[in-house]
């Protein structure tokens, strides 16, 4: 009878981790992730604004959880969700800009110029922000 009834519970738990992998690869599909390596000095915050085919569909913003400035050896991460984009959305045509801000800084040290490539889907894109105040601010897609 016990045999039964651990078989049983290990049924349910194997049918429950097949559901929750289920719907983990759907949640991966419904976004993407860029993730940013700041290798600037002083960037302790960096605020983005994303588009499609050069429309604003959205921003937002990133920083360190412990107020430490950001640096390549600890990229941040952020999603971009499918609800966050227009029906039928190109993702061929989604672009990006980073604007960094300084310790205690209210103002941008600076904006890049939108980082234009095709995103799809589930995917993860890195992004290696550069540069400074004085000679303005660069992204580029890692390779």
């Amino acid at each position: 009878m016990r045999k039964g009834i651990f078989a049983a519970l290990l049924l349910a738990l194997a049918l429950c981790l097949t559901a929750c992998a289920g719907a983990n690869e759907t949640a991966e599909a419904d976004s993407f992730t860029i993730r940013l390596a700041c290798e600037s000095e002083g960037v302790y915050q960096v605020f983005y604004t994303y588009y499609i085919g050069g429309e604003e569909r959205g921003m937002g913003g990133v920083a360190d959880l412990d107020g430490a400035a950001l640096s390549a050896d600890a990229p941040v991460e952020f999603p971009l969700l499918k609800e966050y984009f227009e029906d039928g959305d190109g993702l061929s045509a989604f672009s990006i800009d980073f604007s960094p801000y300084g310790e205690g800084d209210t103002v941008e040290m600076g904006t890049t110029a939108p980082l234009e490539f095709p995103v799809s889907w589930g995917g993860t894109y890195t992004v290696v922000l550069s540069g400074d105040r004085e000679n303005g601010f660069t992204a580029e897609l890692a390779s």
